[in-house]
């Protein structure tokens, strides 16, 4: 039997959370701000017990760094695909046996030679923008390695959240899989004049739920699996990612936070509930004050059976964290896979999230 090159499982919430850097764009002229963001290979550690894994990234950063920007502000953005033409494609494809999805490795299954030797074809799409058609990541206007596609981005729109994503034709699954999303802020003087928590208590978290391959006694390697079942195409995975990172912690401070939820999994559904340190739900002491679109007319509550995000659907919440002084909190996601009906829940408690004064599971 060969040797096992790492764990069978992996330990929850030993990771602190990550936050990726931010682009500010420059000016160039005539109130025309610029930016030029590379895609590249990279080499990235997902949880401390795993070896780093082969990913695709913008500009290095697993996710991609957060792009801000003002309402307004007229952006030209060159995306540049300095993905290698020659290096394997960084993920393995694999459909299973029914009942297999949730288990790390192939289960026994051939890899996807297709996928396998897939070129870099990328196309970025600027998801929830208000955006000129040519400048709208069509799905064929693909780039190969070496080449460049420039984006005009007018921002003409109230404050929100977005995100950016690969968006080639047929393998739009497998490329954002490989890494290449990431968040992209638009700032107004309404969100301003509002004081919302901002710098280090504004967080901004990309959920996605992803799968490992294996060796063969059953060790997770830290290569990226795509797996599917014979009789579920969607794709289901059972470690949960927030910002490139497997079940991670946050240490939060007693006070208000705004977090900035964007659901990037390729097709799960999560429905979030918080809960306190006796498991009972602690919800009431968050608001939601933002959707896809941007600001509400008025906070509303979160309901009490947990909030849902369907995939790239956006949350913008305050939470009040003083009455958990010294608590440890999880964050649980109660959706089924698929989410069949808003009222069925699975109690298997997937872990997704962050610790600290916060645990977020």
């Amino acid at each position: 039997m060969e040797k096992s090159t790492g764990p069978t499982s992996l330990t929850k919430f030993k990771d602190c959370l990550r936050v990726p850097p931010t682009l500010r764009p420059q000016i160039k002229a005539d109130q025309q701000y610029i930016l030029r963001v590379h895609m590249r290979p990279a080499r990235v550690q997902l949880h401390s017990e795993l070896p780093p894994s082969e990913v695709w990234t913008y500009e290095g950063s697993l996710p991609g760094p957060i792009i801000e920007v003002s309402r307004g502000q007229r952006l030209q953005v060159e995306w540049i695909n300095a993905l290698p033409q020659a290096e394997p494609y960084p993920i393995t494809a694999v459909t299973a046996p029914d009942g297999s999805q949730n288990e790390p490795g192939r289960s026994g299954r051939p890899s996807n030679s297709t996928v396998a030797t897939l070129p870099p074809w990328t196309v970025v799409h600027l998801h929830g923008g208000r955006t000129i058609a040519n400048s709208d990541g069509w799905t064929e206007n693909g780039a190969l390695s070496g080449q460049i596609t420039t984006s005009d981005y007018t921002n003409d729109q109230q404050a929100t959240l977005l995100w950016y994503h690969d968006h080639a034709m047929g393998i739009t699954r497998f490329n954002v899989y490989t890494g290449l999303a990431g968040l992209y802020i638009i700032r107004d003087a309404e969100e301003a004049a509002l004081h919302l928590p901002s710098g280090p208590y504004e967080i901004p978290l990309l959920l996605q739920d992803r799968n490992l391959d294996t060796t063969p006694d059953g060790a997770l390697t830290g290569r990226l699996l795509h797996k599917v079942e014979d009789g579920t195409m969607e794709f289901f995975g059972p470690f949960t990612l927030i910002n490139g990172t497997i079940w991670p912690y946050l240490p939060v401070e007693a006070r208000q936070y705004r977090l900035r939820l964007l659901n990037g999994s390729n097709s799960r559904f999560y429905r979030l509930v918080l809960l306190d340190e006796q498991g009972k739900v602690a919800l009431d002491k968050i608001t939601q004050i933002g959707t896809d679109g941007g600001l509400l007319g008025r906070p509303v509550a979160v309901p009490q059976d947990g909030l849902i995000l369907a995939p790239a659907e956006r949350a913008d919440l305050i939470v009040d964290f003083r009455a958990w002084r010294g608590q440890r909190l999880r964050l649980v996601n109660t959706a089924g896979a698929p989410l069949i009906t808003v009222r069925q829940f699975n109690h298997q408690g997937c872990p997704i999230l962050i610790t600290g004064s916060l645990t977020l599971k």
